[in-house]
């Protein structure tokens, strides 16, 4: 399941159920514009708890140290609970704070405990120096 929700700060959200396997979060992150998925227990976004977030940098590790037989693992195994996470009000520089502090590629742009984008670095070195909200463009 993917679902888009775009919200002006990175890329849209996308989705997979957690009983999904790695083999359809892979067709997922195949997509231009996706950079994580949010892997949720519940058929719908909106009603389904975030259990982590899953990167093609995450599957290309468990291939390497599994082989291919975590193709039919399911997504939840594989992912991050303990991703990087920054409120939605940070200026650039704590966002790459964040970044370094994490060695993540990606962060988790969050209003209160509600998810609203996730960020890659480039997001936020593709703002001018001058800007005080956020990294990418409002």
């Amino acid at each position: 399941m993917d679902i888009s929700d775009s919200n002006g700060r990175g890329a849209a959200l996308q989705y997979i159920c957690m009983d999904r396997t790695v083999r359809d979060a892979m067709r997922l992150l195949a997509r231009p514009g996706t950079e994580a998925l949010v892997v949720i227990d519940g058929r719908r976004a909106a009603e389904g708890a975030i259990i982590g977030l899953l990167t093609e940098r995450d599957l290309f590790r468990a291939v390497t140290t599994h082989g291919i037989d975590v193709f039919d693992a399911l997504v939840w195994t594989l992912a991050k609970t303990d991703f990087a996470t920054v409120a939605v009000g940070a200026g650039p520089q704590e966002r790459l704070a964040a970044f370094c502090a994490h060695r993540t590629d990606q962060v988790a742009v969050m209003d209160g405990f509600a998810l609203r984008a996730i960020e890659t670095i480039w997001d936020c070195l593709a703002v001018p120096l001058d800007r005080t909200k956020g990294c990418a463009a409002p």
